[in-house]
């Protein structure tokens, strides 16, 4: 059984290295792409668990890179963050099939117990990977 891994997706390295520490100091493994042919190359070599995708990469909407990546891996959950916390965001957010939204500037505890919710989801259909104890 493997730990969670969680794909990275963000145009911004400090935002990807800050996401890939909070991540990895809390017992998951994380990959970052700063773009999303880099991310797709990762997905398409690497199984993962979960993506978190900037709603903006490089000129291309949040909602595209997710597109793209379930052409890739159709069961892969999704968590945008953005901007705005508005209802209109969100609805949007919901009906492109994201699995969540977290709300820019990120909130550690928000973050953590969303990526826990989508993923505990998923483990108990799967039985698949092991999630950390903290």
């Amino acid at each position: 059984m493997d730990f969670a891994r969680i794909l990275i997706v963000a145009d911004v390295r400090e935002t990807v290295d800050n996401l890939r520490d909070f991540f990895e100091s809390n017992g998951y493994e994380a990959e970052v792409a700063l773009n999303n042919k880099v991310a797709s190359a990762i997905l398409e070599e690497r199984k993962m668990d979960l993506a978190i995708v900037g709603f903006k990469v490089q000129d291309i909407s949040g909602i595209e890179i997710l597109k793209n990546l379930r052409t890739i891996d159709p069961r892969i959950p999704v968590v945008l963050i953005h901007g705005t916390d508005s209802k209109r965001t969100k609805a949007l957010i919901k009906k492109a099939g994201a699995q969540g939204y977290i709300p820019n500037p990120i909130e550690g505890n928000s973050l953590i117990n969303t990526v826990k919710r989508i993923l505990t989801s998923r483990s108990s259909k799967s039985g698949r990977l092991r999630l950390p104890l903290r």
